[in-house]
């Protein structure tokens, strides 16, 4: 699971890199990791580091670093898209985890 979020994690940033964002690109890629944070909360799977990307893209935004703000949200999106994920399989896979 780390090394998924790490591949995820360059990706993002990578994509990130490759053009230069604009205000309305931050505010999408903003919008886009706050929905998925929120699906993410509703299913009582949030993590950390989901919230730490989220309040950076803010941080960066608010600075008027729009390529860091929509790098930041695409990373935040990614994880808590990761987080939704989890939760799901573990939803069904901790029965396997009980003993019979």
């Amino acid at each position: 699971m780390k090394r998924m979020a790490w591949v995820l994690a360059a990706t993002v940033l990578g994509l990130g890199i490759a053009h230069a964002a604009g205000k309305d690109d931050a505010a999408r890629a903003i919008a886009a990791a706050a929905a998925k944070m929120k699906t993410a909360a509703a299913l009582e799977d949030q993590w950390t580091p989901t919230v730490a990307a989220f309040k950076a893209a803010k941080a960066a935004d608010a600075a008027g670093d729009y390529a860091k703000a929509e790098a930041s949200a695409k990373l935040a999106e990614a994880l808590a898209a990761a987080s939704i994920a989890q939760a799901r399989s573990q939803k069904h896979l901790w029965r396997n985890e009980v003993p019979r």
